[in-house]
């Protein structure tokens, strides 16, 4: 059990994360068997990532952040008793904190268990999430959503609803690198936006007729930037940027790190097909 919590902080959820070194695997998260079936294997920087589940819906994605969520809560609440079991000072204190850790580590093995079985995840091991498939949406006020509602061409199937808020849907970006480039398109405009913000607040208030020239300058080099990065973004989307623009994954693909002797056992297996596929020398 204390492995387990241990482990517990080195959880990635993000494609942006860089993977650190892999601890110990648990018997119940192996990772897929190079000799049972075909893997599909991620390589970043040197290390490797073995898919072990597919996340196919919006809904489904969302359950799993929950459950991931939910069991990252727990690990924090056990690892706090922790702190306070070492800080005890008395012998009473100390049982009572022993016996709320044991009761913690006990919900929170039941928790590992079922998204072992729900997802094929286990806290001692690294994971990598990589959207593949997202929906972009545009926010909409309900003035917004009364005035496209009555437009002659209005189509509610491109409306979604979530967290009370109306969604028009814009577009869908597919495959891991669009989704990661679109990503970084939304970035560069969002950041360019913001930086021409932030001059247009601090003109007012420069009073220096030199910091009010320079500033001037910057606020036409960095319009410049926000309209190219727009043009660039609408040309490459076929609709234009919005502060409002939300995405929704779709899809994606869970990974684990694997471990340096799953990494022998791969080569191995590649190394013995290989041999395999190799003709027999001619008979003499």
């Amino acid at each position: 059990m204390r492995t387990l919590l241990a482990c517990l902080l080195t959880l990635t959820l993000s494609a942006q994360d860089k993977p650190a070194a892999a601890p110990a695997p648990a018997p119940a998260a192996e990772a897929p068997k190079a000799e049972t079936q075909t893997l599909e294997v991620l390589e970043i920087q040197g290390r490797r990532l073995a898919k072990v589940r597919d996340i196919k819906s919006p809904a489904e994605f969302e359950a799993f952040q929950r459950d991931v969520q939910s069991i990252s809560n727990e690990r924090q609440t056990a690892a706090q008793t922790k702190q306070l079991l070492d800080l005890a000072l008395t012998s009473p204190e100390k049982e009572a904190r022993q016996r709320q850790l044991e009761g913690q580590l006990k919900k929170l093995s039941e928790s590992n268990q079922s998204m072992n079985k729900a997802y094929g995840f286990d806290l001692t091991r690294q994971y990598l999430v990589v959207p593949t498939k997202v929906g972009v949406y545009k926010v909409l006020t309900e003035d917004e959503y009364i005035k496209l509602a009555a437009t002659a061409n209005f189509d509610k199937a491109t409306i979604v609803e979530a967290s009370g808020k109306k969604l028009q849907q814009r577009g869908t970006v597919t495959g891991a690198v669009e989704v990661e480039t679109f990503q970084l398109q939304l970035k560069s405009v969002g950041e360019a936006r913001q930086r021409l913000q932030q001059l247009l607040e601090l003109q007012p208030k420069l009073t220096k007729e030199d910091d009010k020239r320079k500033v001037a300058e910057a606020i036409t080099r960095v319009q410049k930037d926000v309209n190219e990065a727009e043009a660039d973004f609408a040309k490459a989307n076929g609709y234009a940027y919005s502060d409002a623009l939300a995405t929704q994954v779709a899809e994606a693909k869970l990974y684990v790190l694997l471990s340096d002797e799953e990494n022998k056992q791969i080569d191995k297996a590649a190394a013995d097909a290989k041999d395999a596929a190799k003709p027999a020398p001619a008979a003499k």
